[in-house]
């Protein structure tokens, strides 16, 4: 087995769970590992590579986010590694939401307790575009059928796969939960010929 030596420096250890702080260390030699990778009892197929540093070894960042779905972003200006759902919530709003059939309204029919929300028009095919950019561990979104009852479809829009679909009763609020790790962005579909749908402002990111 062929090993190539290289020079890292060792910024930080990998938890699945919490937050780590990490402060830059002098420069170590490691050697990578040619291993293949079995993930659930499968051959998975990912290109980064163990380390071994010091009998050790270090599995690259992206690797572990991917195979373990957990969220794992690095901050350097703060010198901190997050694992997992961070504590703050982020409401939706707070990073780009593209439309299409939908928009945000103040019309008091659909608000309720909110300054606005976002409506999906009835009688179409409506999506909002939600772009969380892989920062967050998980998407709460808070939502109500008026009108009809209706089907919402949530898609990962950067693999083209569907994550979840749930049919919402008529006059009927209810939250869904969705592990978004890796995510860059999110389609949340409200199918034609329901009810027009509202998802509230509550609805977050963490």
């Amino acid at each position: 087995m062929k090993k190539r030596k290289i020079v890292i420096a060792m910024t930080a250890l990998l938890m699945l769970g919490g937050t780590a702080v990490y402060a830059a260390a002098p420069q170590i030699k490691g050697t990578i590992q040619n291993f293949k990778y079995v993930l659930n009892g499968k051959a998975w197929s990912n290109s980064g590579k163990p380390i071994l540093v010091n009998g050790q070894y270090y599995l690259p960042v992206n690797t572990v986010k991917e195979a373990t779905k957990t969220n794992i972003t690095i901050d350097k200006a703060k010198g901190t590694v997050h694992i997992g759902e961070k504590l703050k919530e982020t409401p939706i709003l707070n990073e780009e939401v593209n439309y299409y059939n939908a928009a945000l309204t103040r019309d008091d029919a659909y608000t309720g307790d909110f300054k606005e929300v976002i409506l999906a028009k009835k009688a179409y095919s409506s999506s909002i575009y939600l772009k969380p950019g892989a920062i967050y561990q998980s998407l709460v979104l808070d939502v109500s059928a008026i009108d009809k009852d209706s089907t919402i479809i949530i898609k990962n829009r950067d693999k083209k796969e569907e994550l979840k679909s749930l049919f919402v009763s008529k006059e009927t609020q209810e939250q869904i939960e969705l592990n978004i790790s890796g995510m860059k962005e999110v389609e949340v579909i409200v199918e034609a010929n329901g009810g027009n749908v509202v998802i509230y402002p509550t609805s977050h990111y963490k």
